[in-house]
Formats: structure tokens, C-alpha cells, sequence
């Protein structure tokens, strides 16, 4: 039953419902045994109701607690809710927030099941997914959003999204276009639905791609071919167009490595021209060299075809070069050049023959028993098959019959070392036993001929010195006494030149002791000035002797006093008719004189003179006639002192005679102006 009176606020059942509405349960029924202060009046039940939710506590327990409850004030307890509520309220607040901040986003998307997934959680994830800013988290959210209907209430959200996801798939693809990654591009670029609008964009880039990269391989091409052509400036400039293209890698990484192109094929082809000028010298050494450049050049070069050519011209000179070695059995050289030969030439096997041939020559030409056998014994290490084992077998037949002749030879010469004439006899008596069939027969000859060149040498050098102790006198008998005995010495003797020379010097003494009183006495006469007998005596001496050339180069300058003289008196009577076509033919007979000579002097002056006079009667003349004026004063002939002045003379004199006309008025002009005052008139 329900009581007759509402419960005051502040009693323990009130707290007690309060209690059990926050947590959740019934409110607790009050026992009636341990209320005391209710009232008679009041009705309450006969039997006490229990709660299906009461605790189980003992009774005791729930006295001694509300008793404690009542005993506190009623402020302290709003106190106590007041800061529960703050309490409860922040940190509500603090896990709301926190929540916000720390969504589980890949977790949370990776665990979704996409066929009941609404829209806005696919967008959710479709965002989360292109946040990565690669393609393929582009692609993905595209596709997750891609499948919602066209009426869908987000899809204008939606497409937004699509179109800026397909064009950051662009932008990247765009990226590796610029990197030079052209199919890389394309590849990625088609990658982008073809039911977007965006695949319009698609196919207009790819066109532009494919526009700017056929544009930029088309002049790199271009420059391939000028450096083919060593067109070094038509290169350069070629590859400056890469750097007007719109790619990123075609105006810089294309252009850079397109001016290295330039570089390295200039050095090279500097390289191969030297290259060229050495294999041309055709010397041994040069061609190595110039081999050795040429396979310097790198199998991708532009160059490489000419390298190519050049070490094929370098491998033919040079193994011609080695078998004229060969031929001419210069073993030395041989064996310097081959350890040389360039690997390159696959020349091995033949570069091994040629150092067997030069170990075995060099050993044969020391000349000893010891050096033949040890040439025969290297020469035997040659392959039959080889190209030179014919070569060699004739060598060693060769060798085989020539250390008899070596014994003959060293012997010959250790007896020809002592130098007496009866040494050197016997040296060529013991090289004369080597047959003239013989390989060293010549070698012999020629050993002989030195001997023997000794032996006259021995005997003619007491000669020799014998007449130069004859012409220590320095007179003309000592002289002769000196050529006599100089003669003695025959015409095939080593000394006979030396002889020859002797003898030609004490010859021209003679000669001028005998001369020099007749230059001595043509020079007499010319210090008088009488040239003419001066050169009849001057002609006393002949050609070939010792003082010839001095007794012609006086008569020449004799003979140039004498016209000299003879010109300037020509001269003078031409001069004294006093008109200018006579002055002007004595200047001109004048000037015939040598300037060697000693009258060159006076004929300077008389010409300056003449010429003087010419030009004062040119100005006489020009107070009436200004042409006849001109005409004699073009007389005066250049180098003359006068000649300046006259040429200047003749110039105004030419400005006189040709004075301005007045400027005539054309007969148009007339016309035009009397036609202009009829006009007037009317």
C-alpha cells in the first residue's frame, strides 16, 4: 500500500533510490523495523516486502551503515556529487578526445567487410588509402569508391576525390617522364580507369610525351651524326636544342652528356689525327704509338670505325716494317721492337718467331764459335709449320758453314791488333784462306782492304811528314821540294787526298809570291789615277792563279772609275745647251755612274742642279703658258731634290687651267617654272 505522505528529501530512502537509479537497480524498500520515527498514522504493510535486487548483507551491517549515513551533514554530501560530476564529466571529455585523435585507420580498414560497407566508410578508407601518395594507393581508393551508384547522395564528394586522385597518378607518371622513364610514364598513366574523365587528359599527355621525347631522341640524333661527321660546331649546336625541350632529362641529362659526347670525340679525334701523322712517318716506333692510341678508343666511341682503320694501316706498315728487319738481318732492332709489338694485333705467335730469329741473330753476329752455336741452338726452337722455318733452316745451314770462317776471321784479327806492317801482312794472309763461296767472304774482303789501308798509312805517313818539315822554310824552293815530295804518295793511298791538299796550299804560295809585284804595280798606277794602265797590268795575272779573284775584283772597280769619268763628261756637254730635254738626258747619263765609284758624289750634285734648273725654267714658263709649264716641269726625274717641289708646282698649276664651271639650270626646270607664272597670270 502507498503511504498517505510524500517522503521528505534528504531521507535515507530517497538517497537510497538516488543510489539505485544511478547504478542501474530498483531502489531499495525500507525496513520497517528500523525506521523509529514514523508516525502513527501510518500506514504501512503487515509483512515487510523484499527486492528482488536487496543484497544479501546481513541486516546488522545495513543498520550500522545508515546509522553512519545519517549522522553526516547534508552540505558535505553535495560537496561529495559536485566533485564526482566535474571528475566524471573530464574525464569523459579527456577519452571522447583522445579517441578522436588516435582513430585505428589501416587497422580499422583492413578488418572492414567492403560488401556491407556503407559509403561514407569506403570514402573514409578510399581517403586513407591515397594518402600514401604512391600509385598504388591511388588505384586502391579509386577502386573503393568506384563501385558506388552514380545516384549516390556522396558522389559528387566522390568524383571530386577520383579526379584529384587520378591526377596525382598523373603528376607521378608525369615525374618519371621528366626522369627520362618515357614507357615507365605511359605504363603508369594508363593505369587510370578508363570510365574517368580524367582519360581524356590521359591520352592528351601521352601524346605530348611521346611528341616531346620523338622531338628530343630526333636532335639527339642529329648530334650523333655531326660528331660521326666531326662537325664539332654543328654538334654544338644541336645539342644546345636539347635544352629548349620541355623534358626535364632531355634539356639537362641529354645535353650534358651530349657536350661530353663533344669533349671526349674532339680529344679523340685530336688523338686519331696525331695517330694518322705517325702512321704516315711510317717509322717503327711511330706506328706503335699510334696503334697504342688508336686502341685507346672505346668499341661505343664515334670514333672507333677510324681507330679501326688506322691499326689495320699501323698492323700492315708495321709487319712490313719487321720483315725488312728480317730481310736486311738487323737483329739488334728486331729484337728491340718485338717485346713492343701491342697485344691488340694477334700478332702473338708471329711476334714469338721474330724474338727466336733476333735472340739467334744478335748471338751469330758477336762473332764467335761460342755465339754461332748458341744461334743454331735457337734457331732450332721454330715450329715447323711456322712461316719462317724455312728462314730459319737456311740460317743454320748458313751459321753451320761460317765458324770455320770465324776462326779464320778472329785470329786475322787478334794478329791485325798489333798494328806492325808484318802483323797486319799476316792478318790478311790468314783471311785470304776463307773461300769466296763462303758466307763471310766479304766480311773478310773488307777486312783485308782496312789492312792493307794500314800498311800504306804506315808507310806513307813518313812521307807526308817529311815534306811538311820541307816547307817550314816558307820560300818558294821549300815549297817545290815539299810538292815533290808529297807526290810520291800514290793515287790509292788513304793519305793521297790529305797529300792533295798539301801540296794545293804550297802551290798558291808560290803563285802569289810570284804575282804580288804585278798587283803591287797595277795598284801603283791606279793611285795615280791611271786606270787604264792599272788593268792591262791587273790582266797579267791568269785564271787560276792563286791571286786571280783579287786581280778582277780591282779591275772591276778600275773599269767603274773609268765610266764613271766618262759619264759625267757626257753629262756636262749635255748639260751645257741649257734647255730642259738636254738637262733632263744629263741627268739621265749621270746616273749611269756605279756609286762605288769616287765620282758618285759629284754626280749627285750636278744632277740635284740639273734638276734645280729644269724646274726654274718650268716657272718661267708658266707666267705665259701655264701647259708648257707643266710640260717641262714633268722633266724632273724622281730622286732628284727638286722632284717634291715640282710635282706640287704641277698641281696648282693643273687647278688653274681647269677653273669651276657654273652649275647650268636643267630645261625642266624652266619649263616648270614659267608654266608655274603663266598659272599666276590666269
Amino acid at each position: 500500500m502507498a503511504t498517505n505522505e510524500r517522503p521528505q528529501f534528504g531521507s535515507d530512502s530517497t538517497k537510497d533510490e538516488s543510489n539505485a537509479k544511478i547504478n542501474g537497480e530498483k531502489p531499495k524498500q525500507p525496513d520497517p523495523y528500523l525506521n523509529q520515527d514514523f508516525k502513527e498514522d501510518r500506514l504501512v504493510p503487515s509483512t515487510p516486502q523484499k527486492s528482488p535486487s536487496i543484497s544479501s548483507v546481513p541486516k546488522q551491517a545495513n543498520s550500522l551503515a545508515f546509522e553512519r549515513t545519517r549522522n553526516r551533514p547534508l552540505w558535505q554530501m553535495w560537496q561529495l556529487w559536485g566533485i564526482l560530476l566535474v571528475l566524471c564529466s573530464g574525464g569523459v571529455g579527456y577519452g571522447a578526445t583522445t579517441m578522436l585523435l588516435k582513430l585505428p585507420k589501416t587497422q580499422s580498414c583492413s578488418k572492414v567487410f567492403w560488401p556491407i560497407t556503407s559509403a561514407s566508410i569506403r570514402l573514409y578508407c578510399a581517403q586513407t588509402a591515397a594518402e600514401e601518395s604512391n600509385v598504388a594507393g591511388l588505384l586502391s581508393a579509386i577502386d573503393l569508391v568506384a563501385v558506388l551508384p552514380e545516384n549516390h547522395p556522396l558522389r559528387p564528394e566522390i568524383d571530386r576525390n577520383i579526379d584529384r586522385w587520378a591526377t596525382g597518378i598523373l603528376t607521378i607518371a608525369e615525374e618519371e617522364f621528366q626522369a627520362g622513364n618515357l614507357k615507365g610514364a605511359i605504363a603508369t598513366a594508363n593505369k587510370i580507369p578508363s570510365n574517368l574523365s580524367a582519360k581524356e587528359i590521359v591520352d592528351e599527355k601521352i601524346a605530348s610525351w611521346n611528341s616531346v621525347w620523338t622531338k628530343g631522341e630526333e636532335t639527339y640524333q642529329q648530334v650523333e651524326n655531326k660528331l660521326r661527321e666531326a662537325d664539332w660546331n654543328g654538334a654544338f649546336n644541336w645539342a644546345v636544342r636539347l635544352t629548349d625541350s620541355s623534358n626535364e632529362y632531355w634539356a639537362t641529362t641529354k645535353y650534358e652528356e651530349s657536350i661530353n659526347n663533344i669533349n671526349v670525340a674532339q680529344e679523340e679525334n685530336a688523338s686519331l689525327s696525331k695517330a694518322q701523322t705517325q702512321i704516315t712517318n711510317g717509322r717503327i716506333e711511330d706506328l706503335i704509338l699510334a696503334i697504342d692510341k688508336a686502341d685507346d678508343i672505346d668499341s661505343k666511341s664515334y670514333a672507333y670505325e677510324q681507330a679501326q682503320e688506322i691499326i689495320a694501316e699501323g698492323k700492315e706498315k708495321l709487319v712490313a716494317n719487321i720483315e725488312q728487319l728480317i730481310e736486311r738481318r738487323d737483329w739488334q732492332q728486331l729484337l728491340r721492337i718485338t717485346p713492343q709489338i701491342p697485344r691488340s694485333l694477334n700478332l702473338q705467335k708471329r711476334s714469338e718467331d721474330w724474338q727466336i730469329l733476333a735472340n739467334a741473330g744478335s748471338s751469330a753476329q758477336l762473332d764467335t764459335v761460342f755465339g754461332i752455336e748458341e744461334a743454331i741452338e735457337e734457331v732450332e726452337k721454330l715450329d715447323q709449320n711456322s712461316e719462317y722455318y724455312q728462314l730459319g733452316q737456311k740460317l743454320t745451314r748458313r751459321w753451320k758453314l761460317e765458324i770455320n770462317d770465324v776462326r779464320h776471321l778472329s785470329k786475322a784479327r787478334d794478329l791485325a791488333r798489333v798494328g806492325t806492317i808484318a802483323n797486319l801482312s799476316k792478318a790478311i794472309s790468314e783471311a785470304r784462306l776463307i773461300p769466296d763461296s763462303n758466307p763471310r767472304y766479304r766480311e773478310a774482303s773488307q777486312e783485308i782492304k782496312k789492312w792493307r789501308s794500314q800498311i800504306q798509312v804506315i808507310e806513307d805517313r813518313p812521307i807526308l811528314n817529311r815534306a811538311k818539315e820541307l816547307a817550314y822554310d816558307n820560300n818558294v824552293n821549300a815549297w817545290r821540294r815539299a810538292i815533290a815530295e808529297v807526290n810520291l804518295i800514290s793515287r790509292g793511298s788513304p793519305l793521297y787526298k790529305e797529300a792533295r791538299d798539301y801540296a794545293r796550299t804550297w802551290r798558291a804560295d808560290i803563285q802569289r809570291v810570284e804575282d804580288q809585284p804585278i798587283l803591287d804595280e797595277a795598284d801603283s798606277f791606279a793611285n795615280r789615277n791611271n786606270y787604264v794602265a792599272a788593268i792591262d797590268a791587273a790582266k797579267k795575272i791568269k785564271s787560276g792563279r792563286a791571286l786571280y779573284s783579287d786581280a778582277q775584283s780591282r779591275i772591276t772597280r778600275w773599269q767603274q772609275e773609268i765610266d764613271g769619268e766618262r759619264y759625267i763628261s757626257e753629262a756636262n756637254k749635255l748639260a751645257r745647251r741649257r734647255t730642259p730635254e738636254a738637262l733632263a738626258r744629263a741627268i739621265k747619263t749621270a746616273r749611269q755612274a756605279a756609286a762605288t765609284s769616287s765620282v758618285y758624289p759629284q754626280v749627285v750634285r750636278d744632277v740635284n742642279d740639273w734638276a734645280a734648273e729644269i724646274l726654274a725654267m718650268a716657272r718661267q714658263a708658266s707666267d705665259f703658258s701655264l701647259e708648257e709649264a707643266i710640260a717641262i716641269a714633268q722633266q724632273v726625274p724622281s730622286g732628284t731634290s727638286s722632284f717634291s717641289t715640282a710635282q706640287d708646282e704641277i698641281k696648282i698649276w693643273q687647278i688653274r687651267l681647269e677653273p669651276r664651271q657654273l652649275e647650268a639650270i636643267p630645261p625642266t626646270f624652266k619649263l616648270d617654272k614659267l608654266k608655274k607664272e603663266r598659272e599666276g597670270d590666269d
